[in-house]
């Protein structure tokens, strides 16, 4: 009778573990897992909605609040100071229509990732849990960003009412496409919550990189700011394209260009794609490192 082999163990050396949790599936398997248990992730958004504002004296205005606050602010440093214009006959009112266009996105991307990012070690003890599906903590973050994302740009379309030229057809387009960038930042999230697990740094790396992202991203002024030997870190930027989705639709009443709509349908996809792929991978490892 054979005896199988044993592998040598070093004297004081733990014993190998093999990693917990479910193995990786296709992708589409794991698409199907997450869509199964879409009532907890939004039971996650939901109170993460509910206890983000506990305690405060104006509760969840304080989401329109602070954007309004850096608005004002914005707009006097870029366009009263510095000059900046979105159009060379347009005024102040006209500069922050589109400066609060671009930060309603901007400001879903930058908390969706930023918390995204530590989703996974901020909730160590369910991770722990037998069986618990880790990705919903990623996602509901996401869901969270986007809920206080048309909630500005509701606020964003009343300004565009009385303040502007009214709204068009095209604004009903705009929540497809708060969907498409829901999908690209949940990829990036899902990349980088994976890359928390495994380096703690990641998440300091990243607040780092929103603040360079924030400003090379056509927000503050328009795309034909940008000189002619930096096009291609114009076209290579998502977020650029996704902010000018966003003002085609609300704010100049006309269908986005093709190629933008393509291109960002591009990133999306690669995003959701490849960071939920690596995120499956790495799952069955994150009880042990978290």
């Amino acid at each position: 009778m054979s005896v199988p082999a044993l592998r040598p163990e070093l004297p004081g050396s733990p014993p190998e573990l093999e990693p917990e949790g479910p193995p990786p599936r296709p992708l589409t398997d794991e698409l199907r897992l997450l869509w199964q248990h879409r009532a907890l992730l939004l039971a996650f958004a939901s109170n993460d909605l509910r206890h983000r504002y506990v305690g405060s004296s104006i509760g969840f205005f304080w989401t329109v609040v602070n954007p309004i606050i850096e608005l004002v602010t914005y707009t006097f440093v870029f366009h009263i100071l510095m000059g900046v214009t979105f159009h060379p006959s347009g005024g102040t009112v006209h500069y922050s229509l589109f400066l609060f266009c671009g930060m309603v996105a901007w400001f879903s991307v930058s908390e969706g990732l930023t918390r995204a990012t530590t989703s996974i070690t901020d909730h160590a003890h369910l991770i722990k849990k037998v069986n618990f599906p880790a990705a919903v903590l990623p996602a509901f973050v996401v869901v969270s960003a986007v809920f206080n994302q048309l909630v500005r740009t509701l606020i964003l379309g009343l300004g565009v009412i009385f303040l502007g030229n009214g709204l068009s057809a095209t604004f009903m387009m705009v929540p497809a496409f708060i969907l498409v960038q829901s999908l690209f930042v949940m990829g990036l999230g899902f990349f980088l919550a994976t890359a928390n697990v495994y380096f703690r740094d990641t998440s300091h790396w990243v607040n780092a990189g929103l603040l360079g992202w924030m400003f090379i991203t056509p927000i503050f002024y328009p795309p034909a700011a940008y000189p002619q030997q930096f096009q291609l870190l114009l076209q290579l930027n998502p977020l650029a394209h996704i902010v000018g989705i966003y003002q085609e639709l609300i704010l100049n009443q006309r269908l986005p260009n093709v190629r933008q709509i393509l291109l960002t349908l591009l990133f999306s996809g690669l995003s959701f794609t490849l960071g939920y792929s690596v995120f499956a991978h790495h799952r069955r490892r994150f009880a042990d490192l978290t």
